[in-house]
């Protein structure tokens, strides 16, 4: 017996120690309706929360976002890497309406169009016809061209949408190159037809020079986002 015994304090002397276990009290509450809550200590992650139509906020960052409102325009100076600039805005209305019979441009000047009105036409028809495609309000593109003493080419289209026209513009003068485009609101049909009754090449410019020369200062433009009609 004395022998056990003294085993017995050898083997509880050698052996491990008992492990240790971290225990994390939470405090509870009963409320009368039978729910518990608790209070919980660690690390909170606050999601993004959307707080509007285009607005995030978070707790650091907010950031808005337009989704409308601003003129559908656009501009550039910086020659494309390909043979055209590709179409900013688009109804996708190619058929061709007024086509070229291959004569010059659709109006001719002796300076910049900009700063000219001594205008004339060697295609009195052809302007009729995109006259009467304004005032009806047909569906497709006009191609044009503008001849004057440039050192490139001046042409564009006009894609015409319902009661709007897309307007596209390109220049290229010698070292210069200025591309322009914008969705301009078109004029009451009366007025297409007035500048058709005049028959001359500088009533028609008159008429058509904001669309070619894409001038948003005298024509209203359309807003973002682009509906197509």
């Amino acid at each position: 017996m004395t022998l056990l015994g003294a085993l017995g304090l050898m083997l509880s002397a050698c052996g491990p120690e008992p492990a240790t276990t971290a225990t994390t009290t939470a405090e509870t509450t009963t409320g009368t309706d039978g729910t518990t809550t608790g209070t919980t200590t660690g690390t909170t992650t606050t999601s993004p929360t959307t707080t509007g139509p285009g607005t995030t906020t978070s707790d650091t960052t907010t950031s808005d976002t337009t989704t409308g409102g601003a003129c559908l325009e656009f501009a550039t100076t910086v020659p494309p890497d390909g043979e055209e600039v590709p179409a900013q805005f688009t109804c996708g209305h190619e058929a061709p309406v007024c086509p070229s019979n291959g004569v010059a441009g659709l109006f001719s000047f002796e300076e910049s169009p900009e700063f000219d009105d001594k205008v004339s036409t060697e295609d009195l028809s052809r302007v009729h016809c995109l006259l009467e495609a304004l005032r009806d309000r047909t569906a497709g593109e006009v191609a044009y061209e503008l001849s004057w003493p440039v050192l490139g080419t001046d042409k564009g289209t006009l894609e015409i949408a319902g009661e709007f026209v897309i307007a596209r513009r390109e220049v290229v003068e010698d070292f210069n190159y200025e591309y322009e485009e914008a969705a301009l609101v078109l004029e009451p049909p009366q007025v297409f037809a007035d500048c058709r009754a005049q028959n001359t090449a500088s009533a028609a410019w008159g008429c058509l020079r904001p669309y070619i020369l894409v001038d948003t200062q005298q024509l209203a433009c359309v807003a973002a986002p682009l509906v197509c009609e």
